[in-house]
């Protein structure tokens, strides 16, 4: 009975933080500037227990999108199609956290942002996931598809699917079909 009590005092101050950030996004869009895409998309498309966890990821997904520049509706799609938008999921091969990083890709991304690789850190998993996202579109000279593709199954599969004239694989085409789905539920 605490636990259920407790569960839904959490549930109703997550969904009161939601509507500050959905007011907050609509007062910027009255001043000119842009709502943010995903707080329209956590406000309709999704149940009170998504909107939870999508509100929960909005500031580390906003920092990542400003730092790398990369859509901040994308990098909510990545999230949502790898890991719901929950910061403990756990994957295949040990995949973790929001954007599922593998434990190699975050201890060599860790290298190269100059931190400690924490997969299971909501701030270090968005921002060391949107790094490598970005990392991949530019690779890809700003192809959002194949970034996307090369993202989930990696550069070097990407390039060889290329070189081959094969076109991406079934697996890779339904992920990015899934991530840029998710993305337009974001955008609308």
């Amino acid at each position: 009975m605490i636990v259920r009590r407790h569960q839904a005092t959490v549930a109703a101050a997550a969904a009161s933080c939601l509507v500050l950030i959905l007011a907050a996004a609509c007062a910027n869009a009255d001043r000119g500037g842009s709502a943010s895409a995903s707080a329209a998309a956590v406000a309709s498309d999704f149940s009170p227990a998504e909107q939870a966890r999508i509100a929960a990821a909005q500031p580390h997904v906003r920092a990542a999108a400003i730092k790398y520049k990369v859509d901040p509706d994308l990098i909510n799609a990545v999230i949502w199609v790898e890991s719901k938008h929950n910061p403990k999921a756990r994957g295949p091969g040990g995949a973790a956290g929001y954007m599922q990083l593998m434990p190699s890709t975050a201890k060599g991304l860790a290298k190269q942002m100059g931190e400690r690789s924490r997969p299971y850190s909501p701030d270090f998993n968005v921002r060391a996931g949107t790094y490598y996202l970005a990392r991949m579109i530019s690779k890809f000279d700003g192809n959002e598809r194949l970034g996307i593709a090369a993202y989930n199954a990696g550069p070097g599969n990407v390039r060889k699917w290329q070189k081959a004239g094969s076109g991406l694989p079934s697996q890779s085409q339904k992920y990015v079909a899934k991530v840029l789905e998710a993305k337009q539920r974001f955008t609308d």
